[in-house]
């Protein structure tokens, strides 16, 4: 018996041994992996993406990489088109030039090509006249940012002044940017501002639907927050302040070209709204889509704004064109003491939100038919078109009894006014849209006496009871549940 028991204790003994060398080993292979990945070599690329041909340090920048960093660092340079005069590099200097504007004689590099001729783990974007403090202190930040996780990007400064974190929120369905004060964790940022390198992970890069768009700080940032990624602003010293224009009257002309980019960059990425949010109160906000002098941005598809079939809602400029021409239309009405009320769905917009409903293309006024001889321009527009003082364009619709004012003789986007009459105490007109169910008559005691509402800034005049006037043309619940004009619920 006492054998056996020794036997057992020895056993077990063998058995924890065995355990103990299986824990040991599963142990150093796993500092073997992790010692393994500190020291692999963390590849990079440096990317030459901004520059001015008219007055440019390119080629002593790329030399300054090559001295700190060493000749075997890929550099590339990515340019809209050729530079005059040509820089010449050997491919000891330069590993590409890629050239994206489009020329009849000569080839253009695409992004899929630029990107699958990057093989590194990291693209550094470096702007023109950047120098780097030394190589150490540079790969300490190529490092930091390999091992980061919370980071899509890593910024940092390359002038004088430190960088800062801004707001910045896309709104796709209604084509805004509104930039605001930075309202993010302490060091990830929306959007960053100041002259900087960014630093970036080549398959974050490949993942952008435009990553050689320009100005880069614009274009990286704006697809960032679309995809709710967030970048970080590193704080240690990488970059002597680099260097200026040789010549001091480039600044006026970089000011005037930076401009067009950002213009440019804006109506690519579709954007025809930028507010910004100057403090609790008040907002700045610049329009980038179309104008008095050029044509509505929009197409109708079977009567359907082709906007909503892409799943937006009416164009900034749009809207900002239908509020102007009604502000004055309301003006010009109320100065002939004439009798107007808001109709349909811009009623509609008024009780929802104080403003036209966002996917609306026109703005509805209905008046009292025998009014329309106070107003001289609608009894000239009775004969024909005609363009007022202020630019905007009268006609009689063709399809029937009523006006359309346009913005301009250009840009189509329109009101309407549709004069309606008394008929035993009925309010009716001479021509209704068989499409649109709203069009109805209704009785005159909802204009007995008039009210006002709040609509695009200002009050004017609306049916009374407006609640119950819309409830008769839109059906129950027309306020608190919007549709779309083809009937589809919008929430």
């Amino acid at each position: 018996m006492k054998c056996f028991r020794k036997k057992k204790v020895v056993l077990c003994l063998l058995i924890c041994n065995i355990i103990f060398v299986i824990i040991l080993y599963c142990f150093l292979q796993t500092e073997k992996v992790i010692t393994d990945n500190v020291r692999k070599k963390i590849t990079y690329t440096v990317v030459i993406r901004e520059f001015e041909e008219f007055d440019h340090d390119v080629p002593q920048t790329v030399r300054h990489i090559h001295t700190v960093l060493g000749n075997d660092v890929p550099i590339f340079i990515v340019a809209d088109k050729l530079t005059y005069p040509r820089m010449n590099f050997s491919n000891s200097d330069v590993q590409s030039i890629f050239i994206l504007d489009f020329e009849m004689d000569g080839k253009i590099s695409t992004d899929t090509e630029i990107l699958n001729a990057i093989s590194s783990d990291l693209v550094i974007f470096l702007q023109d006249g950047t120098r780097i403090h030394n190589k150490s202190v540079f790969e300490r930040l190529i490092e930091d940012f390999f091992h980061s996780k919370f980071s899509q990007a890593f910024a940092v400064k390359t002038g004088n002044d430190n960088l800062r974190c801004t707001g910045m929120h896309i709104n796709l369905q209604r084509w805004r940017m509104k930039i605001t004060t930075f309202d993010g964790s302490e060091g990830h940022c929306d959007y960053i501002e100041g002259d900087q390198a960014i630093l970036i992970r080549t398959e974050t890069l490949s993942m952008l639907p435009s990553p050689w768009s320009v100005p880069l700080t614009w274009s990286i940032y704006m697809q960032f927050v679309v995809r709710r990624w967030k970048s970080f602003v590193y704080t240690p010293v990488v970059f002597v302040p680099r260097k200026g224009f040789k010549n001091p009257s480039s600044m006026k002309k970089f000011q005037h070209e930076k401009k067009k980019r950002e213009d440019s960059l804006l109506r690519k990425f579709k954007i025809k709204e930028v507010v910004y949010k100057t403090d609790a109160d008040h907002e700045k906000k610049f329009y980038y889509g179309c104008n008095r002098d050029s044509e509505q941005c929009y197409s109708l598809i079977n009567d359907i704004p082709d906007f909503l079939h892409r799943g937006k809602w009416t164009p900034p400029c749009c809207l900002k064109a239908l509020r102007e021409t009604a502000e004055y239309v309301f003006d010009i009405f109320s100065n002939y003491s004439m009798r107007y009320w808001l109709e349909g769905g811009s009623l509609l917009g008024a009780a929802r939100s104080g403003d036209i409903i966002p996917w609306d293309i026109s703005v509805d006024i209905g008046i009292y038919m025998e009014d329309i001889q106070k107003c001289q321009q609608l009894v000239k527009t009775g004969n024909y078109e005609f363009v007022d003082k202020k630019g905007f364009l009268w006609e009689k619709a063709e399809e029937g009894e009523f006006y359309r004012v346009f913005y301009s003789v250009t840009n189509r986007n329109y009101i309407q006014i549709f004069p309606f009459y008394s008929k035993n105490g009925i309010m009716t007109k001479d021509f209704w849209f068989k499409s649109h169910k709203q069009d109805v008559e209704f009785p005159e005691h909802f204009l007995k006496p008039l009210s006002t509402i709040a609509f695009i800034g200002k009050n004017v005049s609306a049916p009374n009871h407006v609640q119950e006037f819309l409830e008769l043309k839109f059906g129950q619940g027309a306020i608190d549940n919007p549709k779309y004009p083809n009937g589809v619920s919008v929430y």
